[in-house]
Protein backbone atom coordinates (compact mmCIF):
# COMPACT_ATOMS: atom_id res chain seq x y z
CA UNK A 1 0.00 0.00 0.00
CA UNK A 2 1.35 3.59 -0.98
CA UNK A 3 2.25 5.57 1.99
CA UNK A 4 0.86 9.25 1.83
CA UNK A 5 3.28 11.70 2.84
CA UNK A 6 1.83 14.63 4.51
CA UNK A 7 3.19 18.19 4.70
CA UNK A 8 2.69 20.77 7.20
CA UNK A 9 0.96 23.58 5.53
CA UNK A 10 2.81 26.74 5.55
CA UNK A 11 1.66 29.81 7.96
CA UNK A 12 3.13 32.05 6.16
CA UNK A 13 4.51 33.12 2.70
CA UNK A 14 8.25 33.90 2.22
CA UNK A 15 8.81 37.50 2.47
CA UNK A 16 5.62 37.63 4.94
CA UNK A 17 8.26 37.74 7.95
CA UNK A 18 10.05 40.67 6.56
CA UNK A 19 6.64 42.74 5.64
CA UNK A 20 5.17 42.07 8.92
CA UNK A 21 7.98 43.76 10.77
CA UNK A 22 8.16 46.53 8.38
CA UNK A 23 4.42 46.97 8.82
CA UNK A 24 5.23 47.30 12.58
CA UNK A 25 8.06 49.34 12.46
CA UNK A 26 5.64 52.09 10.26
CA UNK A 27 3.99 53.34 13.45
CA UNK A 28 7.16 53.97 15.29
CA UNK A 29 8.85 55.67 12.32
CA UNK A 30 5.07 58.10 11.57
CA UNK A 31 5.55 58.78 15.64
CA UNK A 32 9.44 60.04 15.00
CA UNK A 33 8.30 61.80 12.47
CA UNK A 34 4.94 63.66 14.51
CA UNK A 35 7.48 64.43 17.22
CA UNK A 36 9.80 66.70 15.38
CA UNK A 37 9.89 70.24 15.65
CA UNK A 38 7.97 71.89 12.21
CA UNK A 39 10.38 74.05 10.14
CA UNK A 40 9.50 77.70 10.73
CA UNK A 41 10.55 80.35 8.15
CA UNK A 42 11.93 83.97 8.42
CA UNK A 43 12.57 86.98 6.18
CA UNK A 44 14.39 90.54 6.88
CA UNK A 45 11.68 92.33 4.82
CA UNK A 46 9.38 94.43 7.21
CA UNK A 47 5.62 94.68 6.97
CA UNK A 48 4.90 97.22 3.86
CA UNK A 49 5.21 100.27 5.49
CA UNK A 50 1.72 102.69 5.73
CA UNK A 51 1.54 104.99 2.74
CA UNK A 52 2.39 108.87 3.91
CA UNK A 53 -0.79 110.79 3.94
CA UNK A 54 0.65 113.32 1.25
CA UNK A 55 2.04 111.21 -1.25
CA UNK A 56 6.11 111.52 -2.34
CA UNK A 57 7.08 113.01 -5.44
CA UNK A 58 8.72 110.08 -7.58
CA UNK A 59 12.47 110.40 -7.36
CA UNK A 60 13.94 111.06 -10.84
CA UNK A 61 16.49 107.95 -10.55
CA UNK A 62 16.32 103.93 -10.16
CA UNK A 63 18.13 102.13 -7.76
CA UNK A 64 19.83 98.67 -9.09
CA UNK A 65 20.75 96.99 -5.60
CA UNK A 66 22.82 94.55 -6.49
CA UNK A 67 23.26 90.71 -5.44
CA UNK A 68 24.46 91.08 -1.60
CA UNK A 69 27.60 89.21 -0.77
CA UNK A 70 27.50 87.06 2.92
CA UNK A 71 30.49 85.99 4.89
CA UNK A 72 30.04 82.01 4.38
CA UNK A 73 29.80 81.34 7.89
CA UNK A 74 26.36 83.12 8.22
CA UNK A 75 25.31 82.52 4.59
CA UNK A 76 23.19 78.78 6.21
CA UNK A 77 19.60 78.53 5.28
CA UNK A 78 19.43 77.83 9.26
CA UNK A 79 19.70 80.47 11.56
CA UNK A 80 23.23 80.80 13.53
CA UNK A 81 23.01 82.25 16.98
CA UNK A 82 25.68 83.52 19.42
CA UNK A 83 25.67 82.26 22.51
CA UNK A 84 26.78 83.34 26.15
CA UNK A 85 29.63 81.05 26.41
CA UNK A 86 31.10 81.67 22.54
CA UNK A 87 29.80 79.33 20.73
CA UNK A 88 27.63 79.65 17.89
CA UNK A 89 23.96 77.28 17.42
CA UNK A 90 23.12 75.60 14.26
CA UNK A 91 18.87 76.21 14.41
CA UNK A 92 17.63 73.83 12.07
CA UNK A 93 13.65 74.16 12.65
CA UNK A 94 14.32 77.91 12.41
CA UNK A 95 15.23 78.95 8.64
CA UNK A 96 15.63 81.96 6.60
CA UNK A 97 12.78 82.24 3.85
CA UNK A 98 15.71 82.62 0.95
CA UNK A 99 19.72 82.36 1.27
CA UNK A 100 20.45 85.22 3.35
CA UNK A 101 22.21 86.97 0.81
CA UNK A 102 18.40 87.51 -1.18
CA UNK A 103 16.99 88.05 2.35
CA UNK A 104 19.30 90.94 2.56
CA UNK A 105 19.43 92.63 -0.88
CA UNK A 106 15.11 92.24 -0.62
CA UNK A 107 15.55 94.31 2.70
CA UNK A 108 17.24 96.90 1.50
CA UNK A 109 15.50 97.22 -1.60
CA UNK A 110 12.51 97.82 0.41
CA UNK A 111 13.62 100.24 2.85
CA UNK A 112 15.48 102.50 0.28
CA UNK A 113 12.41 102.12 -2.24
CA UNK A 114 10.11 103.78 0.55
CA UNK A 115 12.81 105.99 1.98
CA UNK A 116 13.42 107.25 -1.61
CA UNK A 117 11.02 106.87 -3.79
CA UNK A 118 12.21 104.70 -6.47
CA UNK A 119 12.07 101.66 -8.15
CA UNK A 120 14.46 99.15 -8.39
CA UNK A 121 15.39 98.24 -11.87
CA UNK A 122 14.49 94.52 -11.06
CA UNK A 123 10.81 95.64 -11.24
CA UNK A 124 11.31 97.66 -13.92
CA UNK A 125 14.02 97.11 -16.86
CA UNK A 126 15.96 100.36 -17.36
CA UNK A 127 17.16 101.97 -20.94
CA UNK A 128 20.82 102.64 -21.62
CA UNK A 129 20.61 106.11 -20.57
CA UNK A 130 18.73 105.55 -17.81
CA UNK A 131 20.14 107.55 -13.98
CA UNK A 132 20.98 104.83 -11.85
CA UNK A 133 22.06 104.96 -8.52
CA UNK A 134 24.02 101.43 -8.17
CA UNK A 135 23.98 99.78 -4.43
CA UNK A 136 26.73 97.26 -3.48
CA UNK A 137 26.74 95.40 -0.16
CA UNK A 138 29.46 93.34 1.31
CA UNK A 139 28.39 91.81 4.61
CA UNK A 140 31.16 91.11 6.91
CA UNK A 141 29.58 90.05 9.67
CA UNK A 142 25.93 89.32 10.10
CA UNK A 143 25.13 88.35 14.42
CA UNK A 144 22.27 87.13 16.02
CA UNK A 145 23.02 86.93 19.89
CA UNK A 146 20.72 85.21 21.78
CA UNK A 147 18.70 87.57 24.15
CA UNK A 148 21.11 90.32 23.54
CA UNK A 149 21.52 91.87 19.94
CA UNK A 150 21.66 91.89 16.03
CA UNK A 151 24.73 93.11 14.73
CA UNK A 152 25.84 94.04 10.92
CA UNK A 153 29.18 94.91 9.75
CA UNK A 154 28.93 96.20 6.37
CA UNK A 155 31.24 97.81 3.48
CA UNK A 156 28.65 99.11 1.32
CA UNK A 157 28.58 101.43 -2.00
CA UNK A 158 26.76 103.83 -3.66
CA UNK A 159 27.79 105.03 -7.15
CA UNK A 160 25.50 107.18 -9.66
CA UNK A 161 25.45 106.08 -12.88
CA UNK A 162 24.46 108.30 -16.38
CA UNK A 163 23.69 111.00 -13.50
CA UNK A 164 25.45 113.44 -11.46
CA UNK A 165 26.75 112.64 -8.03
CA UNK A 166 29.17 111.63 -5.99
CA UNK A 167 29.93 107.91 -5.36
CA UNK A 168 30.77 106.61 -1.69
CA UNK A 169 32.53 103.80 -0.55
CA UNK A 170 31.34 103.33 3.33
CA UNK A 171 31.91 100.95 6.27
CA UNK A 172 28.99 100.55 8.81
CA UNK A 173 28.45 98.92 12.13
CA UNK A 174 25.14 98.31 12.83
CA UNK A 175 23.74 97.29 16.20
CA UNK A 176 20.37 96.47 17.47
CA UNK A 177 19.08 95.35 20.69
CA UNK A 178 16.76 92.43 21.20
CA UNK A 179 13.47 93.56 22.83
CA UNK A 180 11.60 90.23 23.67
CA UNK A 181 12.68 86.81 23.81
CA UNK A 182 12.68 83.54 21.24
CA UNK A 183 13.66 83.68 17.92
CA UNK A 184 10.84 86.41 16.50
CA UNK A 185 12.86 89.15 18.53
CA UNK A 186 16.23 88.12 17.06
CA UNK A 187 14.96 88.71 13.51
CA UNK A 188 13.18 91.39 14.37
CA UNK A 189 16.13 92.87 15.44
CA UNK A 190 17.81 92.28 12.52
CA UNK A 191 15.10 93.39 10.07
CA UNK A 192 15.90 96.78 12.43
CA UNK A 193 19.16 96.54 11.67
CA UNK A 194 18.81 96.45 7.98
CA UNK A 195 16.16 99.24 7.67
CA UNK A 196 19.07 101.39 9.84
CA UNK A 197 21.97 100.68 7.06
CA UNK A 198 19.58 101.21 4.16
CA UNK A 199 18.78 104.73 5.72
CA UNK A 200 22.58 105.32 5.48
CA UNK A 201 22.91 104.53 2.01
CA UNK A 202 19.42 106.84 1.04
CA UNK A 203 21.52 109.61 2.90
CA UNK A 204 24.58 108.94 0.94
CA UNK A 205 22.46 109.30 -2.25
CA UNK A 206 20.66 112.31 -1.33
CA UNK A 207 24.50 113.85 -1.13
CA UNK A 208 24.49 113.83 2.18
CA UNK A 209 27.30 112.31 4.58
CA UNK A 210 25.95 109.42 6.29
CA UNK A 211 26.83 110.15 10.35
CA UNK A 212 26.67 107.51 13.11
CA UNK A 213 23.58 107.93 15.01
CA UNK A 214 21.17 105.61 16.44
CA UNK A 215 21.72 102.10 15.67
CA UNK A 216 24.24 102.93 12.96
CA UNK A 217 28.01 103.50 13.54
CA UNK A 218 29.97 104.71 10.30
CA UNK A 219 33.36 103.80 10.67
CA UNK A 220 34.91 105.96 7.56
CA UNK A 221 33.78 106.59 4.30
CA UNK A 222 35.84 108.06 1.13
CA UNK A 223 35.05 109.18 -2.01
CA UNK A 224 34.81 106.79 -5.22
CA UNK A 225 35.83 107.94 -8.63
CA UNK A 226 33.99 108.51 -11.33
CA UNK A 227 35.92 105.99 -13.11
CA UNK A 228 35.18 103.45 -10.74
CA UNK A 229 34.39 100.12 -12.09
CA UNK A 230 30.49 98.59 -11.96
Amino acid sequence: MTRLRLRPFPTSRPGATGRGLALLALPLLLSACASSPPVRYYTLQRPAAQAPAVPRAAAPFLLEVQDVNVTSQADQPQLMVRTGDGSVAALYSERWSAPLGDEIRGALSDALKHDLGALDVQVVKPGPTAPVWRVQTDVQRFDLVADREAQLDVTWRVRPVNLKGNGLLCRSVVTESVSGAGVPALVSAQQRAVAALAGAMASAIRGQTPDSGGAVRMLGCSPLPQSDPA
